[in-house]
């Protein structure tokens, strides 16, 4: 695959994993892969099997030789990783495009949250993509393939409500850089997808692990209309790089972008961006 020609290329409609991909934007690539006509194969990962099998027919009668793999699996569990590359190579013979889209919230602060949730949600966010991606290379270095991570707008600015789940889209994105640059010679290109709040399940399911009197996560409340995208229109654009690869995406870039230059202006004055972000955070915990 070329560079500039993007991940179809090499095949006109290639082999597709997405992970997380029974609900909220998963779902939506997929379903924008099976519109636009991009795959010939999807691998469809996540927890909850009977959501991946509704979706698996869903899309299947929408395209013509479709071919759909659902493999249910926990990213946090160490086994999933490598049974998913084993179960896509051997019935698609081969992986094109790996999209690292699985992501947890939780929903407490970081000195609320029990020990194991922490990390648990460091294996789903950080480990299993890296973990996953290191076990599809030799694949999608083979077919000159495409990687891409979903991110996220909120590491442009340390967020004490969003400490942990910051810090894995942060690490995340070092490393999709890192990971970008050692195979550029390869031809295998890198993407990452750098949205802003999405309208999706998101929330609700963070928002069911509350345990009763637990104190909910200040991000629960309603997210400002201005500040949030449709999840068709970050699947659109994401799958628009199959075609035309970016090193970044930002989705809303207005809104993105106004977080990039406010994170560049708290970290030249540290002490205005603590006091800044105390402050919201101190308003979203008012009662409404």
């Amino acid at each position: 695959m070329s560079r500039d020609q993007g991940a179809s290329s090499s095949r006109c409609r290639p082999v597709v994993l997405i992970t997380g991909a029974s609900a909220g934007l998963g779902a939506a690539l997929a379903r924008e892969l099976v519109r636009q006509k991009k795959a010939s194969a999807l691998v469809l990962t996540a927890r909850r099997g009977d959501r991946l099998e509704q979706l698996a027919v869903e899309l299947k009668p929408l395209q013509d030789g479709l071919e759909i793999l659902t493999v249910a699996g926990d990213l946090a569990d160490p086994t999933t990783a490598p049974r998913l590359v084993a179960e896509t190579i051997g019935r698609c013979g081969g992986l094109d495009v790996l999209i690292n889209n699985a992501g947890l919230g939780l929903p407490t602060l970081f000195a609320g949250a029990l020990p194991e949730l922490v990390a648990r949600q460091l294996a789903v966010n950080l480990t299993a993509p890296l973990v996953l991606t290191r076990l599809s290379l030799p694949s999608l270095i083979e077919r000159r393939g495409m990687i891409i991570n979903i991110g996220s707008a909120i590491t442009c600015v340390a967020n004490s409500a969003l400490g942990a789940y910051g810090a894995t889209k942060a690490a995340l994105a070092y490393w999709n850089d890192a990971l970008r640059r050692e195979l550029y010679s390869t031809g295998v290109t890198v993407c990452l997808v750098e949205p802003g709040p999405i309208k999706t399940e998101f929330m609700d399911a963070v928002g069911s692990l509350v345990a009763a009197g637990e104190r909910p996560h200040p991000i629960l409340d309603n997210a400002a209309p201005w500040m949030t995208v449709k999840v068709e229109e970050v699947a659109r654009r994401t799958v628009r790089l199959l075609d035309r690869p970016r090193r970044r995406l930002s989705v809303p870039k207005r809104f993105v972008w106004s977080f990039r230059l406010l994170g560049a202006v708290v970290r030249l004055c540290p002490p205005l961006g603590d006091r800044l972000v105390v402050l919201l955070q101190g308003e979203s915990r008012k009662p409404g």
